[in-house]
């Protein structure tokens, strides 16, 4: 698929099927859990390099008497790849850097901010690619279907929902996995120019909704490291992933 509004291309290695199966035998000898794919996405503007990228939303807080609630919070954020060699690095602890951010008290506004990010960044390219949003699917479902309703099947925003997102203490775990990669001595989220998650951050609400965005989205990539594949998930087939 293509997508004429993006700034993200895909990059292909010339001999990708030869080099996963390659990187795969090489991970079954030495009891390694996963695989680094055979691709990655390029920003065209900046030349950035990506394992893949994600998205995320966290919906408005409930407005009371006493409170407008905050607003809603939607953001991209690439796992970013060194470069183009091919020299083997463990992408496992790849870096996250925010790429884009948007918040809105109006939740029609909000998914909207959500669906430009989806299309400048790639949505579309592949059939993986931006395909769900991390977030909370239990909010505002009926204004969130009328919305897929016009998109259609194939442009529905799909909202999944983050690890641990119905644990009891779930705003400590994403907190606590957003400050682990914040840390002087392991640095790996990145805020890459945008101000709006700092703020936030240094206001410090409970379940404020950029947190819970950004945290849920990161405490899941640090749990599954999604842009990698495991080896149970058998042999890498390019027609598969870009038929």
């Amino acid at each position: 698929m293509h997508n004429k509004n993006s700034i993200i291309e895909v990059i292909e290695h010339p001999y990708s099927e030869l080099l996963y199966q390659a990187r795969y035998d090489e991970a079954v000898v030495t009891g390694q859990p996963m695989v680094e794919r055979p691709f990655w996405f390029r920003n065209t503007e900046t030349g950035q390099l990506f394992h893949d990228l994600y998205s995320c939303l966290g919906w408005p807080t409930e407005v009371t008497d006493k409170d407008e609630g905050m607003p809603g919070y939607t953001a991209v954020v690439g796992v970013v790849r060194p470069d183009e060699s091919m020299e083997q690095y463990n992408p496992i602890n790849a870096d996250f850097q925010l790429l884009a951010e948007a918040e809105a008290r109006d939740v029609q506004v909000l998914i909207a901010h959500a669906l430009q990010m989806r299309e400048r960044y790639g949505f579309g390219l592949d059939s993986e690619l931006l395909k769900c949003c991390y977030g909370d699917p239990e909010r505002f479902i009926m204004t969130l279907a009328l919305r897929n309703e016009q998109l259609g099947e194939k442009q529905a925003l799909t909202i999944t929902p983050p690890i641990d997102l119905y644990s009891p203490s779930v705003f400590d775990n994403y907190l606590r996995s957003l400050k682990s990669c914040l840390l002087k001595n392991q640095l790996r989220f990145y805020f890459g120019g945008c101000n709006i998650l700092k703020d936030h951050l240094r206001e410090f609400r409970k379940n404020n909704p950029a947190v819970m965005a950004i945290g849920g989205l990161v405490h899941s990539l640090l749990v599954q490291c999604s842009w990698m594949t495991e080896l149970g998930q058998g042999i890498f087939n390019l027609e598969e992933n870009y038929g």
